[in-house]
């Protein structure tokens, strides 16, 4: 283990700048640079994504393990996410997002700034729904790493990184809705192929964590659009 999870580190001044659509022929997704403000503004843009399963970028590069999870049965598609992580779904049970940021002059840890400044940002909006978000690795869980949000000890949202001249871009996955059956073979079919399980008593969603009804893709990228953008805490 990576020992406790930890409360998230509003870091930025963040705000929804778009809504976009992933379309089922992208197969390759990219970092909208073109976002990237001013030195400490992080920019999101929220999507609707499609089913199919989304490759990270280091995975990507080995050789025929695209081939293998377009060869898992009934996955529609295939994509490379311009960062790292192992394997994420989409379709109606989840929402993306694309983060992009000019790191402040003097910032050491590039990746922390922009973790603390997008999970801030969700942890913020979770507050107003009763579910308190931290962040640390969930094994067992969709696409595991350092930079899970969980609600509960469950995981709930993926997020990648990369750094760029100065700037850093976060790509995520938020689950919506409960993980479906079909949703829960592509993950762990697709995680088989690396070694690694994945537990749905290790995973959660808005709709479970928050233990309301009503939860789309629609209403949640709605909900975050209009979040409350946290400010920047003393580092």
């Amino acid at each position: 283990g990576e020992g406790a999870p930890a409360p998230p580190r509003r870091a930025a001044v963040v705000r929804v700048v778009g809504v976009g659509h992933e379309q089922p022929g992208d197969t390759a997704l990219r970092v909208p640079w073109e976002l990237a403000g001013s030195p400490g503004f992080v920019a999101i843009q929220l999507r609707t994504t499609v089913p199919r399963i989304t490759v990270g970028v280091g995975l990507a590069r080995r050789d025929g393990l695209l081939e293998a999870v377009a060869a898992i049965p009934g996955v529609p598609a295939v994509a490379t996410s311009p960062v790292g992580g192992t394997f994420v779904v989409g379709g109606p049970a989840w929402i993306a997002l694309a983060a992009v940021g000019v790191v402040p002059k003097d910032t050491v840890w590039p990746i922390d700034w922009m973790l603390g400044a997008v999970s801030g940002w969700l942890a913020d909006y979770l507050d107003t729904k009763g579910a308190r978000l931290a962040v640390g690795r969930v094994d067992g869980a969709w696409c595991p790493g350092f930079s899970d949000g969980q609600v509960g000890g469950r995981k709930l949202v993926g997020l990648g990184f990369r750094v760029s001249a100065g700037r850093v871009a976060c790509h995520g996955v938020v689950a919506v809705t409960p993980l479906g059956a079909q949703d829960l073979a592509w993950l762990q079919a697709a995680h088989a192929l690396i070694g690694l399980p994945v537990d749905p008593s290790r995973c959660t969603s808005l709709a479970e964590c928050t233990a309301t009804d009503g939860w789309s893709a629609e209403t949640a990228v709605a909900g975050l659009a209009g979040a409350p953008a946290p400010r920047p805490a003393a580092a």
